[in-house]
C-alpha cells in the first residue's frame, strides 16, 4: 500500500470517526431534548392534577360548610314551624332531609375529609363498608399497609386511583363479586381490583377512553412512577394490578 492509499485510508477513518461524533452529540442533544420535554409534561401532568384536587377539596368544603349548614337550618326551622296541613310538612322535611343526605354524598365524592385526618387505609375502609352498604355486589378487601409517612398528595392519587375502578367495575362490569387488596411487595405498593362480571376488549385501541375515567387513572398512575396492568377475558372479568414504588410515596426524610 503506497503513502497516498495510506494517506486516503487515514481521512476516510478520521471522517468516519468525526461523522460518528457528530452524530453521537446529536442522538445525545435529541435524548436530552426528549427528557426535558418528558420533565415538562410530568410537571404539567402534576400541576393540572393538583388544581383538580384542590379544587374538588374546595368544591367539598362549601357544599358541606355552606349548602349544607343552610339545609341543617332550614331543617330545624320546618321542625319548630307549626303548620295546619301536617303532611306538607313532613314531605318539605323529608325533601330537606333528602337534599342533605344527597349533599353529603356528593361532597364525599370529592375529597374524603378523614383522607386528611384519618389516613388512606382508614378512608379506603369507609369507603369499602360504604359500597357495601349500597350496592348489592359486595367487595372483599385485605389492606395490609402503613401508610403513615405517605405524602399527602399521593395518597389522594391512590384513593382517586381505587375510587375510580371500583366506580366503574359497579357500573359497567356487570359482575356479582369485587376483591380488593392493596399490601406491600418488594419496596412496592401493590393495589389488586378484580371482578367477575362481563369483561371487555383490552386489544381495542380504544379500549381505554371508553371506560369513563380510565384515562385520569392512567394519568395519575404517571404521577406516582407506577405501572399498570390490565387483564380482562369476556365473561370471566378484569383484573388490575397497580405496583407503586413505595420511595416515591414517603416523605424525603422517610426515604433516606
Amino acid at each position: 500500500m503506497d503513502t497516498q492509499t495510506t494517506t486516503n485510508y487515514a481521512i476516510l477513518l478520521a471522517s468516519l470517526i468525526f461523522l460518528t461524533i457528530l452524530l453521537a452529540m446529536f442522538m445525545f442533544a435529541l435524548f436530552r431534548q426528549y427528557r426535558f420535554r418528558l420533565k415538562e409534561y410530568d410537571w404539567q401532568l402534576a400541576r393540572e392534577v393538583e388544581l383538580i384536587d384542590s379544587e374538588r377539596k374546595r368544591i367539598h368544603i362549601d357544599l358541606h360548610d355552606e349548602i349544607g349548614a343552610g339545609l341543617a337550618s332550614i331543617s330545624v326551622l320546618v321542625q319548630q314551624q307549626t303548620v295546619h296541613d301536617n303532611s306538607i310538612h313532613k314531605k318539605v322535611l323529608k325533601q330537606v332531609q333528602n337534599m342533605r343526605s344527597k349533599i353529603r354524598e356528593i361532597a364525599y365524592n370529592f375529597i374524603p375529609p378523614s383522607l386528611d385526618t384519618l389516613g388512606l387505609k382508614t378512608t379506603l375502609v369507609e369507603l369499602l363498608i360504604e359500597i357495601n352498604a349500597i350496592h348489592k355486589i359486595k367487595v372483599k378487601s385485605n389492606l395490609e399497609f402503613d401508610d403513615q409517612n405517605f405524602i399527602p398528595q399521593k395518597a389522594i392519587h391512590i384513593y382517586r386511583i381505587t375510587k375510580e375502578i371500583l366506580t366503574n367495575t359497579l357500573k359497567h362490569a356487570s359482575c356479582s363479586s369485587i376483591n380488593c387488596s392493596m399490601q406491600i411487595q418488594q419496596k412496592n405498593l401493590v393495589l389488586s381490583i378484580s371482578d367477575n362480571g362481563t369483561g371487555f376488549n383490552t386489544e381495542n385501541k380504544n379500549w381505554m377512553s371508553k371506560g369513563a375515567g380510565l384515562s385520569h387513572i392512567y394519568s395519575r398512575v404517571r404521577l406516582l412512577r407506577a405501572t399498570i396492568a390490565v387483564s380482562s377475558i369476556y365473561n370471566k372479568g378484569t383484573s388490575y394490578e397497580i405496583r407503586i414504588p413505595l420511595e416515591s410515596l414517603l416523605n424525603q426524610q422517610d426515604n433516606g
